[in-house]
């Protein structure tokens, strides 16, 4: 029984499906008689022909590997899982050790949630594929044909030493560890050795991004091309025509870069890391997470307020030393949060450090400069956006000016951003769908000011009465007292003929 024969039958995987019989369903079931070199119609080889560039009708034993691209919501979790169903049903029994169907994604929640959710779904409504269940648990079925059904993080060493007779990796293109790091490249060559002896089959899934990264070479190495890996390229709606115009329509006008991607199924092009990890690593202090104020020392403070709903507010206080900043705090409140009772406690934080004032994100508007002065704190606007700071950090980190604490919130922040380059030429830098980069916001905002900042010269005072008279003049005209330092220049800068800004 092949796969198509399988979803027909309403005792097998037809039981909870309308995929054999909905015409919504027809480009899918045309990919899996793509991938499976299945018979197909005139209709299905001409859709065959636009999702993958050939002109050669597929080999009748199909696609031992499989790579799916296409736009968010058009059904691709609920075919993968259907392919790891069929394959592990239809499994003849194990001979020898556990054998698998393995379904991998971002992390264990998606995995769990999504592709095995729907295979539990199709065993447990299926009165045949229900008895063929020998035991469960919440990430695994065992059947009584040896072979075990698993959800899996996208953790590669998790899967080593494993054999499969599938593997279904869901989204490859956002694949990355806990501290940030890109692992699509390593899973795949983590599960390719688990199909070796088995004669599996590996498919993958997954909406683009980038042109960068494991997806985009299997793309460009395979697509178009008569090889033995099967590319399939299409946009959501031809996919899933029952998407609403009216969602479609939204999605382009808020935000027309990621509709290329999410909806159209294209490749981005002009995005990439902004920050190799591996420098990031190097500028990190291994152990240090804070450091506490020292006498003598002047700081300086950047804050990236948050009204408490969906990002974390947070602030980083750093010093000059040995001509690097090096960063003493990075603090973040986690919404849902109360602003007010934040700012207080911030506050609190840079008097400790001396600090009676702080720069922050020009975009969070009138209230932190009322809501600091109410607690004797002067709130700045920073000069620079947000991705005129992170380029900036760009240099300070390369050249290894800036010293990080070892907090992983932190560093996974900075080693996801993202540098993308603009309709307008100018490049704009942000965290990917679904991140955060509070954290990195505020250590490139406090860099920038201490690296900014002029330092004090090596000038001895020796004529102490120029000094005293020039003081005292700036002191009557400003009607105050003032400090050595003022907005980055110090006295010896006045003294030396350079104006106090």
């Amino acid at each position: 029984m092949n796969i198509l024969e399988a979803i027909r039958d309403p005792n097998l995987l037809g039981a909870s499906l309308a995929l054999a019989t909905e015409e919504t369903w027809a480009p899918w079931r045309t990919f899996l008689a793509t991938s499976y070199g299945l018979p197909m119609g005139r209709e299905a080889i001409a859709l065959y022909r636009r999702a993958t560039g050939r002109d050669v009708l597929p080999p009748e034993e199909g696609f031992r590997e499989t790579v799916c691209v296409v736009g968010r919501q058009a059904g691709k979790t609920r075919i993968g899982a259907l392919i790891a169903a069929f394959e592990a049903a239809f499994a003849p029994p194990c001979a020898e050790g556990e054998l698998y169907a393995l379904l991998l994604a971002q992390d264990h929640r998606a995995a769990l949630r999504a592709a095995f959710s729907y295979v539990r779904a199709l065993f447990e409504a299926s009165p045949v594929l229900r008895r063929s269940i020998v035991s469960e648990t919440s990430d695994t079925l065992t059947l009584e044909n040896g072979l075990r059904v698993a959800a899996y993080p996208c953790r590669p060493a998790a899967v080593r030493g494993l054999r499969a007779r599938v593997v279904v990796l869901d989204e490859l293109a956002f694949f990355r560890s806990g501290e940030g790091l890109a692992v699509d490249t390593e899973t795949l060559r983590a599960v390719r050795p688990t199909l070796a002896t088995t004669g599996g089959r590996l498919v993958i899934l997954s909406s683009p991004y980038a042109q960068t990264g494991a997806l985009w070479e299997l793309h460009k190495r395979h697509y178009g091309q008569r090889s033995g890996v099967l590319v399939w390229q299409a946009d959501a709606p031809t996919m899933n025509p029952t998407l609403p115009a009216d969602y479609l329509a939204r999605m382009q006008e808020d935000d027309p870069e990621a509709y290329r991607s999410e909806v159209l199924g294209e490749f981005r092009a002009g995005v990439a890391n902004l920050l190799d990890p591996e420098v990031i690593d190097a500028c990190v202090v291994p152990g240090r997470r804070e450091l506490a104020p020292e006498s003598g020392t002047t700081y300086e403070a950047f804050a990236d307020p948050s009204g408490g709903r969906r990002d974390a507010f947070t602030l980083s206080i750093a010093h000059r030393a040995e001509g690097r900043c090096r960063v003493d705090v990075v603090r973040a409140w986690k919404p849902p949060l109360n602003p007010a009772g934040v700012v207080a406690e911030a506050s609190a934080l840079l008097r400790t450090y001396r600090l009676s004032r702080v720069t922050g994100d020009r975009y969070a508007g009138e209230w932190p400069v009322e809501a600091f002065r109410s607690h004797g704190v002067t709130y700045l606007t920073a000069e620079k956006d947000r991705s005129a700071l992170y380029l900036e950090l760009v240099a300070h980190v390369n050249a290894k000016l800036i010293e990080l604490p070892d907090v992983p919130e932190l560093l996974r922040e900075l080693r996801l951003l993202e540098r993308r380059r603009g309709s307008s030429g100018r490049d704009r830098v942000d965290h990917p769908r679904g991140a955060h980069d509070d954290r990195a916001n505020a250590v490139a905002g406090v860099a920038a000011l201490v690296i900014g900042r002029r330092e004090r010269p090596a000038y001895g005072f020796k004529d102490i009465d120029t000094f005293s008279d020039v003081r005292s003049q700036m002191e009557r005209d400003r009607g105050e007292s003032v400090s050595w330092f003022d907005d980055g220049s110090t006295w010896a800068d006045v003294i030396l003929g350079s104006p106090l800004r």
